[in-house]
């Protein structure tokens, strides 16, 4: 065996031991799903289910689960789609009037900066007054606030770098201001638009501090139910494990998804010019 092949083996070994390090708490997060609960408490534990059951799905999305997901779905997705509607125009009037290492690029991103902790007080009493306590309204409100700063400034950088040149050739073409940002600006930065908003549905799928103080038993979001397993009953770990991989499973779906689309993007882009 030569030297080549040698390194060659072992750098593909490396990767298969970092691989499975990465996805072994899946792994076993998958198995527990489907164990019954007395098989739980094996000394020693067992690794595959002796008698693999679907109870922990059902159970797990009746006393909560299901609420939590359907919750923060709707959450997640709204405010998201609200980021990116709110965060293109924005995010084009920052990247073609102001520069690029500006104070108001910073001021922006260094909203999203701010600890969770600090604003959450203010919120609880503004949502009392208003009636938007426990409402899906007053969560979607936080979660857009807390999102469209990066939104900004993700789309920002990548709408700086489409050339001047394709605008000008348009607005020389006859197209208004709707059909430039439909059929120019929107292609060209699918893959920030893309990036941003698969940045924001994570972060607003997996907030905890502000669905946990800002709401009380109408709205509960995914990782507030979770919690709730912990504090309100004996934890039952394969119900747990359900949960995890049904809320799990479709962020996973999704990135996979966009990030095929992502690369596709970008080799459209790159061959455009």
């Amino acid at each position: 065996m030569s030297r080549s092949v040698f390194h060659e083996a072992l750098r593909h070994l490396a990767l298969l031991l970092i691989l499975f390090a990465v996805l072994s708490p899946l792994l076993w997060l998958l198995l527990t799903a489907f164990k019954p609960y007395g098989e739980l408490f094996n000394n020693p534990p067992t690794i595959l289910p002796e008698a693999a059951t679907l109870v922990n799905f059902t159970e797990g999305w009746e006393i909560g689960g299901g609420k939590g997901i359907m919750d923060s779905l709707i959450v997640s997705s709204i405010s998201t789609l609200i980021c990116l509607i709110l965060g293109f125009p924005a995010a084009y009037a920052l990247a073609r009037r102001f520069p690029p290492h500006g104070q108001l690029s910073f001021t922006i991103l260094s909203l999203r900066m701010m600890p969770p902790i600090v604003p959450v007080i203010g919120f609880y009493l503004l949502f009392q007054e208003l009636a938007l306590f426990d409402t899906y309204t007053g969560l979607i409100i936080v979660y857009t606030f807390m999102n469209l700063p990066l939104v900004i400034w993700l789309l920002a950088e990548f709408m700086r770098q489409i050339p001047k040149s394709y605008e000008e050739a348009a607005r020389v073409d006859g197209a208004t201001w709707f059909q430039l940002f439909r059929d120019v600006l929107l292609p060209l930065s699918l893959p920030g638009v893309l990036t941003a908003g698969i940045l924001a549905m994570i972060f607003a799928w997996n907030e905890f501090l502000f669905a946990l103080v800002l709401t009380g038993d109408a709205v509960i979001t995914l990782p507030k139910a979770l919690a709730s397993f912990f504090l309100f009953q004996q934890p039952n770990w394969g119900q747990l494990g359900a949960i995890g991989i049904v809320a799990f499973g479709p962020l996973l779906l999704l990135s996979y998804y966009m990030q095929r689309l992502l690369i596709r993007s970008f080799s459209i882009e790159l061959g455009g010019r």
